[in-house]
């Protein structure tokens, strides 16, 4: 029994060891895709440069020309000074690097500890940032090869001034390099950073969108249901394979069951098929889950609903009672409105294209709309908890400047989100700001033929009105009836 347990041991820390093995590959190209791949270049540029200047230098002495001749006679008169100074420079840059990189890991965790750890990726994804990166390590690199061919016989001149000039370059690159970093710790860039890469991600999209479905045409019990072969996000579909195996059941009908950046737990349903009984589904099936991609990490560059939940994330640790801090609030508020703003615009033309016959039989789930309403529902509870009334007035407001511009599905969800909110007003001060904006959003729901939204926000700043001018408390505020 002993050997047998221990042996049920050995294969499951054997099996556990292949599967971090299998996922070195992933984790490299993560790495690279969000990180590594612009200082690699960097520094790849930097070590043939070296190669370049090396054979440069290997020219006699009678074939220097005039600015050779120059630099040898004032700076590297021969190789013992070279080796010195190479030697200097090599060993600053290290300190600089070492040092200047461990205060800004330093100065990056004390603002995720406001800001939470979207600071940490949007610090990364910044192309800036990782030439700052490539540009120090490859100066480094870049002076020990060169410090490293230095002989008696051979003092590499051209090598040895690219590296002082580099090593000058350095010092005014880490100004801007702290300038940068702290600009960019400021509550609104990042903000503004994440809207960004937020609306290139549904850009992105749009190709899918085109392509696909938004209701199923077929009826009836799906002929197979394609489930999750491990846990992760849904990062990339492939929809020109699962088209290639649509071409041998061209009555099949594929109904995907997560948009990009959900959630798949093992053995989740990913998608459904359904296809007349005579045809064959058995490569169609194998090519849906082969073109679903998960992965363990969310990519902000194609996952739009990624960066919602930052914004979202961010806006509810500062709005609350944790921190209190109502600008970052205020921001993702105001980022959020204008995302609304831009999709609805976008979805309806997206949706309203007369290229049906066009479209894949396939069915995406797309929710980025209803999540983004989600994420502005969401704040308007936090701010009710923490009384930041503002913020609140502010959610209101943006949506009655919105609201004449949403298509009436996005519209009466708008409503509902009001009226959802006013189950917390209760808690908030009836001040001039949030008086006027409770106005403006009853104007704006009447002006859109919403009656019901329209009354209720009336009666209820009618009802929060009984509290001006009388002491009350946040349970008293309001007249129970």
């Amino acid at each position: 029994m002993r050997n047998a347990g221990n042996a049920r041991n050995d294969s499951a820390r054997s099996e556990s060891l292949a599967e971090r093995i299998g996922q070195i590959p992933g984790t490299i190209k993560h790495a690279f895709a969000t990180f590594l791949g612009v200082p690699t270049i960097v520094v790849g540029i930097f070590l043939v440069l070296a190669v370049v200047t090396y054979v440069l230098d290997q020219r006699d002495a009678s074939q220097l020309d005039p600015l050779a001749q120059f630099l040898q006679s004032h700076l590297f008169a021969d190789a013992e000074s070279t080796t010195q100074t190479l030697g200097n420079i090599a060993g600053g840059m290290i300190t600089i690097t070492s040092i200047t990189f461990s205060l800004l890991l330093v100065a990056l965790q004390q603002s995720a500890g406001s800001m939470t750890h979207a600071v940490f990726d949007q610090f990364l994804r910044r192309y800036l940032n990782q030439v700052y990166a490539g540009w120090f390590i490859g100066i480094t690199l870049y002076t020990l090869i060169t410090l490293a061919t230095v002989r008696p016989e051979f003092n590499p001149i051209y090598g040895a001034t690219l590296s002082l000039f580099f090593a000058v370059s350095a010092l005014y690159v880490l100004l801007l390099l702290i300038y940068s970093a702290i600009e960019q710790m400021r509550p609104s860039a990042i903000l503004e950073s994440i809207h960004d890469h937020t609306l290139r991600a549904r850009e992105r999209q749009r190709s899918l969108l085109r392509r696909t479905r938004r209701q199923a045409r077929l009826t009836g019990p799906p002929r197979c249901t394609v489930r999750s072969p491990e846990d992760g996000f849904v990062t990339a579909i492939d929809l020109d394979a699962i088209a290639k195996a649509l071409d041998e059941a061209p009555r099949a009908e594929v109904a995907l069951h997560l948009p990009l950046g959900a959630y798949a737990a093992f053995g989740d349903p990913l998608a459904e098929v359904r296809a007349a009984p005579a045809d064959d589904i058995a490569d169609l099936e194998q090519a849906i889950a082969g073109a679903i991609r998960l992965e363990r990490e969310r990519d902000l560059e194609r996952d739009p609903s990624f960066g919602l939940e930052q914004m979202e994330t961010i806006a509810w640790t500062t709005i609350s009672t944790s921190k209190q801090d109502p600008n970052p609030g205020l921001e993702a508020v105001r980022n959020l409105r204008d995302l609304l703003a831009r999709w609805a615009v976008a979805d309806e033309e997206t949706d309203g294209e007369d290229s049906s016959a066009e479209r894949l039989p396939i069915v995406y789930p797309d929710d980025v709309l209803e999540r983004l309403m989600g994420t502005i529902e969401s704040l308007t509870v936090v701010a009710s908890e923490s009384m930041q009334h503002h913020v609140y007035a502010d959610i209101l407001r943006g949506l009655a400047i919105t609201l004449d511009r949403l298509p009436p599905p996005l519209a009466r969800r708008t409503e509902e989100l009001v009226l959802r909110s006013l189950a917390g007003m209760g808690d908030h001060v009836l001040t001039a700001e949030l008086d006027d904006a409770l106005a403006d959003v009853t104007d704006a729901l009447e002006a859109a033929d919403l009656i019901e939204g329209a009354s209720a926000v009336r009666a209820a700043r009618a009802g929060l009105a009984t509290s001006v001018g009388r002491l009350n408390s946040r349970a008293t505020r309001v007249p129970s009836e």
